[in-house]
Order: C-alpha cells, then sequence, then structure tokens
C-alpha cells in the first residue's frame, strides 16, 4: 500500500520523464525491457489526463519519423495495452491509419512485425467495441488486407499474421477480398519454408467464414461454403495420393467420388527428378489445410463429410512398405511413404475432435487401423542401447491419436476389448515399445563388488572384483541417451488411457500381464539407480527409454492406474505399488519424486479410508433355528455361567491373524517382505470368523480384545490418543510410519465405563422365545428378534447375504446401520466376526 500511495504521488510522473528522457536516446536495443519495466509499475493508469496526452502526442511525433518509427513502436504497444476504454476510441482510428502507413512504408522486417503485432492487438480490442468496430469494419479493413497483400517477401509470415487478425476479428469486412486471398495463400502453400506453408494452411481454413451469410457464388450459405471447400481439399489430396501411390494400389482402391473440385494449383512438371518430392510437399500442404479447415470455427453449423474423410484415410494407410518395388522410382515412394502416413494420422485426429462422440460408430475401423498401421510398422529386434529404432515417428503418431480417440470416446471406442484379433496385435505392440531391451536394464560394466546391491564387502585386492557382460559386446559405447523415449512415453500414456476409461472391462489376462511387465520392469530400474547413487557414478545411471524423467513418471502413472481401475476378476497391486512409490520418492528427478508422493497418498486413502468403506463386505453369518433365538442382556440380573458360545450354537476355534504377505518376485524377493496392515477392527477383509459366532455388543467384543494377546509373529497392539477428533482414538500397529493407522470411535474401547455394565449383564437372566422375544434395554428402547420366515428355505444352515437389506428383518431396533460404527451411548447389535469363543467376562486389564 505504502508503494502504491507512492507511486500516485510525484514519482509516478518521474517515471514517466525517466522513460521519456531513454526513449529520446534513440537506441532501440534496450527500449523493450524499459517498457516492461514501466509497465510493470502500473504507473500508467495513475497519470493524469495532461501526460496521458503527452505521451501520446510523443508517440505520435515519433511514429512520423522514419529514424525514430521503432521507439514511437514500442510506445504506442504499451499505449494499446493500457489504455482506457474511452482513450482507445478516441484514437483507434488514428492509430490504425499510422500503423497502415508504416506497412506500405517497407520498412525493414524487425518494424514490420512490430507494426503487424500492435495491429493485431488494436483489431482485438476495437472489435469488443460495437460502435467502433462498425467504423473499422466499414474504413479501414480493406485498406489494411490490401496494404498487407502487397508485403514484400521477407515479410510474407507477418502479413499472413495480420491477414489472419483481420479475418478473425472482422470477417464480414474481408468478403469482398476472399478470392483475392485465397489466390495468395496458395501461392504460398507450396512454400518451403515450413513456417510459411502452416500459416498459409492456416489462413485458408478461414476463407469459408469470410463474408456475409449470402455474399458467396451461387447464394450458398456459409455452412455450405464451408463444406464444400472440405470436398475440394479431399478432391486434390486424393489426386495427389493417386500419384504418389501409382502402381502401389491394390486394384478396386475406392476412389473419391464427391462434388469436390480439386484447388488451383500451379502444375508441376513430372519430368522433374524431384516430382515425388514436389507431390509429397503439395499432399502435406493439403493435409495441413484440412486438418486447419476442421478445426476453425465457421460460427454456423456445418455437415462434416466424415465418411469421405475416412475413405482417404484408409487409402493412405492401407499402402505399406511391402506395397513398392524398389526399381524405378518405387525406392522415392518408399522414402516418403513415412511423411504421408504421418500427415494422415494427423488429418485423422482433426477428425477426431471435430466429430468427437459421432465417431463411435466407426469405432471398429479405428481400431483395426490402428492395429493394421502399428504392424505396417514394426521396426527390427533393437540392435543396442542408444540407437533410435526405426518406424519410431509413426508409431509416436498412431499412440498419439489412439489416446485421443479414448480420451474423446472413453469406453465405447473398444480398444482392447472388441475385436479379439485386433485387440491382441495392438496390446503386443504396446507391451513391446515400453519394454526395454535386455540391455538397457543390466547393471554396468565397471561396478566394483563393494557397491553391488547385497554383495558383501571384501578383502582390499590389487585389481578390483567388477561384473562383466558375458551376453553382448560392451556397454560402454556411445550412443544417443534420447532414443526412443518418445514412442515409450506415448505408448505409456495410451495404455494408461485404456486403463483408465476401460480397466474393468478388459480381461484379467491384460492385466496380469501387465503386472507382470510393469512390477519386475520398474523394480529393476529402482535397482539399477540405487547402484549408481552407491557409486557416485552419474554417467551409471537408467540407460535405455527410462533414462528420462517423463517417461519414468508416466511409468508410475501407469501403475497408479491399475490400482485404481483393478480388474474385477484380478486384486489390483497395491501392496506391490506402494513399495515400488516409496523407492520413487528418492527418484533424482523433482517431478518423478513428487509424483510418487502424490501417488502415496492416494494408495494411503484406499488403504486407511476414513470411514468404513461399503467396498468391504461383511462377511457371511449362520443364525441358529428359532428355538435358539439369542437375546441381549439387561443390567437389571446376571447370569455367572454364561458364554458366548451358549448365546449362539456350538463353538468354533477362532480364525487365525492373517499372516504377513510377501511378494515372490523370484528367488530372492526383490520386493522383500510387505507385512499385512489390517486392523483388528472386526468386519475388514482378511478376518473371518465360524458360522455361528456373533458378537452381540461393542462392549462385549472389547472384552473380547482385551483378554486376547498378539499371536507369535504378530506385533503388538497399542492404542495412541494422539486423536484428529475429540471422540476418535487411534489403533496401529508397532510401526513407525502411518501405514497402519485406523480410527476408531470410542465406544469401541472405552474399557473403563464398560466393565461394571458387564457386571451387571452377566448377573442378568436370559430369557428365549420360539417364534420371537422382546427384550427391553437398559435405556427402554425395545429388541424383536424375529426369525426369516420371507422363504420357504429353513433357516438352519443358511448364509446370510452381505446386503442385510435383502434378508429377513432379523434385528429390528433404531440403532444406526451395520456398516457404520455404533455410537458409544447406545447398545446395538453388530454382526461382526469374533475373534475367539472366551466367556464374557471382564479382563483384568485394558489395552496397553
Amino acid at each position: 500500500m505504502a508503494t502504491s500511495a507512492w507511486l500516485r504521488g510525484p514519482s509516478a510522473m518521474r517515471l514517466t520523464e525517466g522513460l521519456v528522457s531513454v526513449l529520446k536516446e534513440q537506441r532501440p536495443d534496450y527500449i523493450p525491457v524499459l517498457l516492461t519495466g514501466y509497465r510493470e509499475h502500473g504507473v500508467f493508469h495513475t497519470q493524469g489526463a495532461s501526460a496521458v496526452a503527452g505521451l501520446v502526442g510523443f508517440s505520435n511525433a515519433k511514429l512520423g519519423s522514419s529514424k525514430t518509427r521503432f521507439e514511437g513502436l514500442c510506445l504506442l504497444s504499451m499505449l494499446v495495452k493500457d489504455s482506457s476504454s474511452d482513450l482507445f476510441q478516441q484514437h483507434c482510428l488514428s492509430w490504425l491509419r499510422s500503423l497502415q502507413q508504416i506497412v506500405q512504408s517497407q520498412a525493414p522486417v524487425q518494424t514490420i512485425q512490430l507494426a503487424v503485432n500492435i495491429l493485431k492487438d488494436v483489431l482485438q480490442y476495437s472489435s469488443q467495441i460495437p460502435e467502433l468496430a462498425r467504423e473499422v469494419g466499414l474504413n479501414s479493413i480493406l485498406g489494411i488486407l490490401t496494404s498487407l497483400l502487397g508485403l514484400k517477401t521477407e515479410c510474407e509470415l507477418a502479413a499472413m499474421e495480420g491477414m489472419t487478425a483481420c479475418m478473425t476479428h472482422y470477417p464480414r469486412a474481408c468478403g469482398s477480398l476472399k478470392d483475392k486471398l485465397g489466390a495468395y495463400f496458395l501461392s504460398k502453400m507450396d512454400s518451403t519454408n515450413k513456417k510459411t506453408q502452416e500459416m498459409a494452411c492456416q489462413c485458408y481454413a478461414h476463407l469459408p467464414c469470410l463474408g456475409g451469410v449470402l455474399d458467396r457464388g451461387a447464394g450458398a450459405g456459409r455452412a455450405e461454403g464451408w463444406t464444400n471447400q472440405i470436398h475440394c481439399l479431399l478432391a486434390s489430396a486424393n489426386s495427389h495420393l493417386a500419384l504418389i501411390y501409382q502402381g502401389a494400389e491394390m486394384e478396386g482402391t475406392m476412389q473419391y467420388e464427391g462434388p469436390g473440385v480439386e484447388l488451383a494449383f500451379p502444375l508441376l512438371d513430372q519430368s522433374d527428378p524431384l516430382f515425388l518430392l514436389q507431390l509429397q510437399h503439395r499432399f502435406t500442404a493439403v493435409c495441413l489445410a484440412l486438418r486447419h479447415t476442421l478445426r476453425v470455427d465457421p460460427a454456423s453449423a456445418v455437415r462434416i463429410p466424415v465418411r469421405p474423410i475416412l475413405n482417404l484415410v484408409c487409402r493412405a494407410l492401407a499402402v505399406s512398405c511391402k506395397s513398392f518395388n524398389l526399381t524405378g522410382d518405387g525406392n522415392v515412394r518408399l522414402l516418403i511413404l513415412p511423411i504421408i502416413h504421418l500427415n494422415i494420422l494427423e488429418v485423422l485426429a482433426a477428425l477426431i475432435i471435430a466429430v468427437r462422440s459421432s465417431m463411435v460408430q466407426y469405432a471398429a475401423v479405428l481400431q483395426r487401423l490402428f492395429s493394421q498401421t502399428l504392424s505396417a510398422w514394426t521396426p527390427a529386434a533393437e540392435a543396442s542401447v542408444g540407437q533410435q529404432r526405426a518406424f519410431s515417428s509413426v508409431r509416436v503418431s498412431v499412440y498419439r491419436t489412439l489416446e485421443l480417440w479414448l480420451q474423446v470416446a472413453g469406453a465405447s471406442t473398444s480398444i482392447l476389448h472388441g475385436s479379439p484379433n485386433h485387440s491382441e496385435i495392438l496390446f503386443n505392440h504396446l507391451l513391446s515399445d515400453i519394454t526395454p531391451g535386455a540391455e538397457s536394464v543390466k547393471l554396468r560394466v565397471g561396478l566394483s563388488a563393494e557397491i553391488v546391491p547385497g554383495g558383501k564387502p571384501g578383502p582390499r585386492r590389487t585389481k578390483s572384483l567388477v561384473i562383466s557382460d558375458t551376453v553382448g559386446p560392451s556397454l560402454q559405447r556411445k550412443g544417443d541417451i534420447m532414443a526412443n523415449q518418445d514412442t515409450c512415453l506415448t505408448a505409456l500414456r495410451a495404455l494408461r488411457q485404456i486403463i483408465l476409461v476401460s480397466g474393468t472391462l478388459l480381461k484379467d489376462d491384460i492385466h496380469k500381464r501387465l503386472h507382470d511387465v510393469l512390477l519386475p520392469l520398474c523394480v529393476r530400474l529402482q535397482q539399477q539407480q540405487l547402484s549408481s547413487n552407491m557409486s557416485c557414478d552419474s554417467t551409471a545411471g537408467i540407460s535405455g527409454q527410462y533414462s528420462s524423467a517423463l517417461t519414468r513418471r508416466e511409468l508410475y502413472r501407469l501403475l497408479l492406474a491399475l490400482v485404481l481401475v483393478p480388474s474385477p476378476c484380478w486384486p489390483p497391486p497395491l501392496t506391490c505399488v506402494v513399495s515400488i512409490l516409496s523407492s520413487g520418492r528418492t527418484d533424482r528427478n523433482l517431478k518423478v519424486s513428487t509424483f510418487c508422493c502424490e501417488a502415496l497418498t492416494i494408495c494411503n486413502s484406499l488403504l486407511h479410508p476414513r470411514s468404513p468403506s461399503i467396498a468391504l463386505p461383511m462377511p457371511p453369518l449362520s443364525i441358529k433355528p428359532a428355538h435358539a433365538v439369542s437375546v441381549l442382556p439387561t443390567p437389571q440380573a446376571s447370569t455367572p455361567g454364561l458364554t458366548l458360545p451358549t448365546l449362539l450354537g456350538e463353538p468354533t476355534p477362532p480364525p487365525p491373524f492373517p499372516s504377513p504377505h510377501t511378494l515372490g518376485m523370484g528367488p530372492s524377493s526383490l520386493l522383500g517382505s510387505l507385512e499385512n496392515h489390517l486392523s483388528l477392527v472386526p468386519g475388514l477383509r482378511g478376518q473371518t470368523s465360524g458360522p455361528s459366532e456373533m458378537i452381540l455388543s461393542p462392549h462385549a467384543h472389547h472384552q473380547d480384545l482385551a483378554g486376547l494377546g498378539p499371536p507369535e509373529g504378530q506385533r503388538p497392539v497399542f492404542v495412541r490418543y494422539d486423536r484428529e477428533e475429540a471422540e476418535d482414538v487411534e489403533i496401529s500397529l508397532a510401526s513407525d510410519s502411518d501405514d497402519s493407522v485406523v480410527i476408531v470411535p470410542p465406544g469401541m474401547l472405552n474399557m473403563e465405563n464398560q466393565q461394571d455394565d458387564v457386571a451387571a449383564a452377566n448377573s442378568q437372566s436370559m430369557t428365549a422365545a420360539a417364534g420371537g422375544a422382546a427384550v427391553t434395554l437398559a435405556e427402554g428402547e425395545p429388541v424383536t428378534m424375529v426369525s426369516n420366515t420371507a422363504t420357504a428355505a429353513p433357516i438352519d444352515g443358511v448364509s446370510l447375504p452381505n446386503d442385510l437389506t435383502t434378508s429377513a428383518p432379523l434385528l429390528t431396533t433404531s440403532a444406526p446401520p451395520i456398516n457404520s460404527f455404533p455410537p458409544s451411548s447406545a447398545s446395538v447389535v453388530s454382526l461382526v466376526p469374533a475373534l475367539n469363543s472366551n466367556p464374557l467376562t471382564a479382563p483384568p486389564g485394558g489395552l496397553g
């Protein structure tokens, strides 16, 4: 606030004076930096009317001289962006006239580029004010376009940028120059400069939007003009493709039969040795124009010719390397074939974006295209690490288009769960591109035995014991560290998108194969990085595709997707992924380690939800016949010899605690022992009970827990009272991490307040009834025991389903649902398995 107030005083005027004094020095090299600092202070808005008028006049004076024109343009760019609406409306037309004069003056390229950039801002801001936009469209646009069309060749890129701004913000005013603009753009589409060709195709895509609704020839509307341009581009693309594929296409190939007319390109000399290259260059331009036309907004409803575009895509991708005869010019045709496929795949991506979910009807065609294209561009076996595999650009484009298709249509794409043949082919290609070569995951040559993980340091020797590569040549050779990383990255992204959108629809075999490939791969990569860290050798890190941080992070993202969207018939690798992500936090790259921390947070939420999860089913229960109905005890009487088995039937041995889980990935178990961190809260998965065990209340349940010591080989249970809420208590295993924490309501651990209630409950007499009995609780709340008579099957030996609402009302009470923990102030029936069959007697001491 103090700085802002200081700048509103005389200091703001001093800053403006400093700016003007530097501008008078005529040193254009430092002016952009100076204006950036002036705008950063924000003092222009605090200037008075006289100061602003002085800056505008100073800028106009600089623009009038050819020597100071660049300084005037720099100041004008600041005035256009920071001026108020009133000031902008007042000077907009004069600024446009000044900019047009600079464009016509054939100034240097740097000055023309700056003038065009300011022109784009002026046109954008003026189009937002209706009255000003009408005046600019009538009086200025045609003159500006004419001046831009007359620029020299060196400024053609800047000229087309200015034309794009005119056609975007004032499309109606440009209608009368549509033919001239179209001819200019066609002449630039043959340019060998990639940026110029790209800009020309982008400008050509705006032509259907120019003019009014009825300003087109033959009275066609804007929508018809847009569709007609698509057909003309399709006709040109098919014509050029027929010349390129001459002699390589099969008989009966579908030809274009639409209403489009070929574009008026200049004729090419077929006797030129570079004729095929010129054809390929022009085909690239047509595909670029088709892509941009599909992406431009026609501002009206249009009809997209989807089938003709798909026919073009299929025709282009149907020709493979085996289709050409290498005699004559066949070798040149084969050389340009990858570029043809790359361009047509970009057209397919633009079509998917334009049509979106309506492309679902062609899902089978697209899946066949993806698998056949990958099969046609399958490289030979990798020779060595550090060498780029063949056909990588085409495979990258296929995977990008596949990922886009999955993002647009989701599970409707039927990728990997549609046609079995094509799904298997596509999945094999994906696995091959994410799997590194045999040598890229080996330890490098020269590591001494003292630093090998798991090895024991030996005595000092004159010659250190090293690991030698007995399989192939030495790994100490040159290579491109970025080789094959783009292919691996796009394949990982496509696989991750497949799992996210349709992971539950895939066969369990696909999930199994992914687990078998990804989990050992992650472990080996982490071991390789660990060995390089121990050797303090920066060149001995991870080699191959996964030396890049982007591919490693995408690999971890794929692991997380397998956990989040598992197969219904195959368990997710949650425990393994947690161990891998824990090791991934030590990755040298900050982005990779940060993502591993975020992924661990997600896995922790899955392992330890803050509330009981409905994904954990209740264990199956069986009840005795109606003559052995159990009731709740009341605190008025006691039965000294009453035990839990006598209430619920024959005693059964308590289930053993779950043993620690280990990940067997070989004889030495690379991940080590991963213990099961399931808590002792009843009802969780992994804890089973006999068919007739049922705890009557949380009080009795906790007395059993208190009298139960830790089994042999298990860590003891303790209670920590550093709780997040006033009533919550954390039960945790003896661990130094938060991986085994479960929040338990206090009613299940309040042992001191329960001992008196249990002593009174043991002296209470129990009452049984044949059909049902009503027992009054201490608070006066009745609980009715009703036998299940909804079905004709006998009750004895019938296992109740997990969803209690589908069964008969076994218990009627006002207590909370069974899937939630009961409150500490009410005694309710808990349908959870017992941990033992000990009598319901008070323990000598509480937990702890």
